[in-house]
Parts: structure tokens; sequence; C-alpha cells
């Protein structure tokens, strides 16, 4: 309340007559990590210039949980959302949750609102939910075109007219209304949100941004076609690396979903100057964030969301308005959960005590003082199954995954033990009790550092090679992509073992030596190429059907997929893709304070993993054995608490 008191004093007026105006803005599947902003400056210019940018996060990284944590401020495990379908818009959710959004604590304390865009992925249109004054709910998922809106209990049907029915300009043109109808009533202040469909698919850009951006390539982080990735779950164990036409898409596709934020950062842009010329944008509170991120590439995972990694739950995340610190940025967590609470605060009420997120106000405050605020958020997907004691997981995906005994498990097979032939790469030859990985390529000498490593568990160090660690990493990865082959069970992305050597060896001519892990950068697995003349198409006849497997969500794609250019080319043919399994299910802890920036996950498979982003911030490789076994439990008795956590226990 110090920054509402402080507000009131300079304006020289009491908190009973006086109360902002409160905007808030969703953008869907809107990542940071691969450089969405790029296609906002008006946003960035108004928001994050004239505001404060915060480290925000989504704790449930997918369309419709994250939406019902956005406006109930409860967790997943809280508000029982756990997917875009169980729940979803369900019984529980309209008989209990529903009664306590924002929306809903605004109206109680007089306050006019609207709602205008997208709301849940099932809602059916069937009831204006409570809390909404004026109500323009989208029918279902995002959509650009050919959509149904419930404007006010009203279903109304929009077709495929750019300037009557775009629904991101729908969207804006709506706020503006409600702006210039509610805005010059004194002592009836407004709570408007705008939820807005892009970047969400089928990331139709506005015709007069069709052909923006046709060089970007801010997707291709250090992680972008990083695989596979045999010390992290299931699903990217199991993903190779992307083929030459999944590149060329998400190189498209990535375009596309800038195109579609263009017509966002003009509608910000609109409804900020229609504030300043009504007068009360300094009198305005106006938070601007995403549901979730997005990933396009990265880990060889051609596009979506659900990962507990930093470019699927990394949002955008400004504030601005009376009493906000401007163009400064705060590095404390903050998330989806916060936003909730942040409104109730910004409009003067007391923020219910059930609610699991903090009033983000105290953070931003230009006058703020020291403020106890939390390290460590809940990164949370599916319910919560009972698991064996940390230390038997642990024991178990060491004989599996560490670096260690995947030598030796692989070092026994009679192949590697063979004399290096023709195309060979790698050979094992055993020395004493242990085994030697050796590289076939004998004129290629590579120079060794040496350095320290602590030793798996004990927190004591050793002299290493670092070079052999490198080398062992190469072996383990081509072992890896072999065993996949040879299992003859479900893959995607290529593990062509073939082409990776004529690509080595391609490299080894041109640099003489290859050492270290050149093998595993993205930009020696596939040649650049222009998205308009991709080599050797072949179209491969998927039909819908085909492109589905029993727990794994799967969506081809082809040339009649998008309606608005820039057009997928016919040529390229179909393909298809599984972006998600059922196993992907998981607990994590994200920490980030002065000293420690961390991931700490725990899935369903019992498979752990730890990343330390202070070193690995692209979250490369799996660290989990660098642990100490009483860090570990520490750790993990701190995730488990979190599981269940509720109220004011979620910011301990």
């Amino acid at each position: 309340r110090l920054l509402l008191f402080t507000l009131f004093l300079e304006l020289g007026t009491t908190s009973k007559n006086y109360r902002p105006n409160v905007i808030v803005i969703i953008t869907d599947d809107q990542d940071i990590e691969l450089g969405s902003l790029v296609a906002m400056p008006r946003t960035v210019r108004l928001l994050k210039e004239r505001g404060v940018s915060l480290h925000g996060y989504a704790t449930t990284p997918i369309c419709c949980p994250s939406r019902s944590t956005i406006l109930t401020g409860l967790y997943a495990h809280n508000h029982n959302v756990h997917t875009n379908n169980n729940n979803c818009s369900g019984a529980e959710w309209r008989s209990v949750h529903e009664q306590r959004t924002m929306g809903v604590y605004a109206q109680r304390e007089g306050y006019t609102t609207a709602y205008y865009g997208k709301y849940l992925n099932e809602y059916d249109g069937s009831y204006v939910p409570p809390g909404w004054d004026d109500w323009h709910g989208l029918i279902h998922n995002s959509r650009f075109y050919n959509y149904t809106l419930n404007v006010n209990g009203d279903k109304r049907k929009f077709g495929f007219d750019y300037d009557r029915d775009y629904l991101t300009d729908v969207v804006t043109n709506r706020s503006i209304e409600f702006i210039d109808r509610v805005a010059s009533r004194k002592g009836r202040p407004f709570l408007m949100v705008l939820s807005y469909p892009a970047p969400h698919g089928p990331e139709d850009p506005a015709p007069q941004h069709a052909d923006a951006f046709p060089d970007i390539d801010s997707h291709r982080t250090p992680a972008w076609n990083y695989a596979p990735n045999p010390d992290k779950q299931w699903l990217l164990q199991r993903t190779g690396k992307m083929e030459p036409v999944h590149v060329a898409f998400t190189d498209l596709l990535h375009r596309r979903r800038l195109q579609t934020l263009q017509s966002v950062d003009e509608g910000v842009e609109r409804i900020i100057h229609l504030l300043r010329d009504k007068s009360v944008l300094s009198s305005t509170y106006i938070i601007f964030t995403s549901d979730h991120g997005y990933h396009l590439g990265q880990f060889g995972l051609i596009k979506g969301k659900n990962m507990p990694y930093e470019f699927d739950i990394r949002v955008p995340f400004f504030i601005r308005g009376p009493g906000i610190e401007r163009n400064s940025t705060v590095r404390r967590p903050v998330a989806n959960i916060d936003i909730a609470p942040t409104v109730i605060d910004m409009i003067g009420a007391q923020i219910p005590q059930h609610m699991d997120g903090q009033s983000i106000l105290g953070l931003v405050s230009e006058h703020r003082e020291k403020v106890e605020w939390r390290d460590t958020l809940l990164i949370e997907r599916g319910k919560m199954p009972r698991m064996k004691s940390i230390r038997d997981r642990l024991e178990r995906q060491k004989e599996r995954f560490s670096k260690r005994e995947r030598v030796r498990m692989e070092c026994r097979k009679k192949k590697w033990q063979q004399d290096c032939a023709t195309g060979q790469v790698f050979r094992c030859v055993e020395e004493g009790a242990d085994w030697v990985v050796k590289r076939c390529d004998r004129d290629c000498e590579c120079p060794s550092r040496r350095g320290k490593r602590e030793v798996e568990g004990s927190g004591e160090t050793e002299v290493v090679e670092e070079e052999y660690e490198d080398l062992l990493d190469e072996f383990i990865l081509v072992a890896h992509s072999e065993s996949v082959i040879e299992a003859n069970e479900w893959f995607q992305g290529t593990f062509d073992l073939q082409s990776t050597t004529r690509r080595v060896k391609r490299a080894a001519k041109k640099s003489k030596c290859r050492c270290g892990k050149e093998r595993l950068s993205p930009s020696s697995v596939l040649p650049s190429f222009d998205l308009y003349h991709l080599e050797e198409p072949t179209p491969i006849p998927y039909s819908k059907r085909s492109c589905s497997l029993p727990q794994m969500s799967c969506f081809s794609h082809g040339a009649s997929h998008w309606r608005t250019p820039p057009f997928w080319p016919e040529e390229y043919g179909q393909f298809c893709f599984c972006q998600n399994s059922n196993n992907n299910t998981y607990w994590c802890l994200r920490t980030l304070n002065d000293t420690h920036n961390f991931l700490y996950c725990e899935f369903v498979t019992e498979f752990i993993s730890y990343y330390d982003l202070n070193i690995d911030p692209f979250q490369l490789s799996n660290a989990v054995f660098s642990l100490a076994r009483h860090i570990l439990e520490q750790l993990n008795a701190r995730l488990t608490s979190f599981r269940s956590c509720s109220g004011s226990n979620c910011n301990q």
C-alpha cells in the first residue's frame, strides 16, 4: 500500500476519490528468447522504455493453464486446469475459479470492466463469464479470420475480409471504442483486458506486413537444431536433427509470427495515443505480457511450447503507469501468478489470501524500498504422482545416463572393439579395468587442455583432459544415434550417421583437424540454403490420420495450411512431426537471485535434470550428476513442498 499512498500524496488527492485505470495486454505464444520484440519497436518504446521491464515467466507453458493462472493468480495445481482440454472452461472452472477472477474483484470495487479477444481454448460461447461488463470473447482457440465472438451474450460470426474481420484489429478497435465511451466518466475507472491472437497459429499477418523480415534468423539460438540430446527427457532423446524441409519451415514460421506481431504493435501505439488524447494516460496502469514462450527448432523440435526450458517459459513482461519507475529493469522472477494480485492491488482492493502470486507494485515503484521477494518459481505441467526416493531415481539414472556408465555400456559392444575400418569414427580399447575411447581419424591430433572438474557426487576435483571429455561427448552422441536407429522404435528427425560422417570428414578436410564439439554445432549440421530453392524436395503424402500416434501430440503441415501469404511452397510437400508426448510431464524449480540462476526438474518418468544458467544459459547440457547428493536432496525437498503450495506458502 506504500506505493498507492505515495501516489495519492503526489496527486494531492485521497485514496477514496483516486482510482487508476488498468489495462492488461496479453499476446498468444509470444517468446522473448527468439527475438520477437524486434517486431514491436512501438511497444518497446512506449511500455519498456517508459516503464519497467521484468524477468517474466509462465509457470505452465501451455495456453489454457497459463491463461487460467493469469485470471486467478493461482498455480495450475490449485485451479486444476492442467491441459488445453481437461477443465479448460469446464465445470470446476465455471463453478469455482471463474467466480474469483480479476474481473470479478474489479467489478465489486465499482470498476467498469471489459474483455476483448481470446479467453480459454475450450470456451464455447454459451455464457458470459462473471466479472465483465463489456464482453467480446473469442469462442475456442486463436484465429485471425473465420471465427465467432460472444458479444455480450450474442454470438457473431466473422469472415475472411481483412478490413472487417482481422481479429487483431478487431480487438484493438473494440478497445478504442470502449475507452472513448468510458474515459470521461469521473469516479468510474475501468479495467480492460486485450487478449490478442498473435503470434499463435495460423499466424496470418495483415496483408501490408506479409513481406516483412525476409532474412530474419533470430530464432537460431545456440540451442537451435542442437540434437539429439541423450542427456535430456525421453522426447528429446528421440528427436534428431531437423531435416532441410523442417529448417525451411522454422524459418518461414518465424517470419510469419513476427509479421503478425506488427499489428499488435500498431494497436498498442493507437491505444496509448488515445489514452493521452483523453488525458487519462497518466492515471492508467498498463501491463503487457504473453501466456508463454515458444520454440522453433530448439533441440530439434520444429515448433511448439510445453517444454520447461527458458525459450518456452520466459515471456515479455512490461509495466508502466503512475508512480512506476521509467526505463528500468528488475531482475527478479515474476510470473503469470502475479498478474491478478497486481491488478487487485492497483485498484486499491485487498488481495485475497488464497491467491498464490504477489503484487509486483512494490518492485517497480519509483519510491520503492527494499522489498522481500521470492527467488524461486514452480514450473509445472501435469498432475503429481507418487515417486520413488530421489536417491533411488538418481542411482537409476546414473546407471543409464552418466557419461562414464554410457561409455562402459557402449564399449562392451563388439562393434566398438573392432579395429578401425573405412567410415568408422571411434573404437574402444580396454585398458586395465576401464575402457578408453579413441578416434579413428589417426592423422588428426587435438591439443589437450588440462583442467579440473568435480567428481560426480563427491564434491572432489580431479585433473582431466578436457579434449578427451569432448571426445567422449561426441562418442556418446554417435552411439546414442545408432542405438535409436537399431532399436527399431519411434524417433523423429534425422539420425543419418552416414551423412553425419560425410559432414565430419568434409569439416575435417577444411580445418585439417576436428577438435572439441564442432560436430555438435548447429551450423555444421545443415548447409545454408535459400527457402525458395530447396534441393531435392520429397513430398510425403501424410494424412491427418497417419500423422497420429498414441499418447503423442503430432501435427502435419502442407501447402493448404496457410491461407494468407507468405505461403508454404507446394513443391516442398507435406511433413508430419510430433511436438509433445504425455510423458513430458514435469515439476521444476526456477531459481534466480544474485548468486544462483538454475532450473531443476523432475519428470514423471523419474528422469532428473539440472541446468546452471550462469554457466550454460541455453541449457545445452544436463548437469545433474555434478550435484552433490545432499544438494540434490535439498532441491527435491523444496520442489516437493512447492508442488502442493497455496497462498503465501508459494512465496517462501
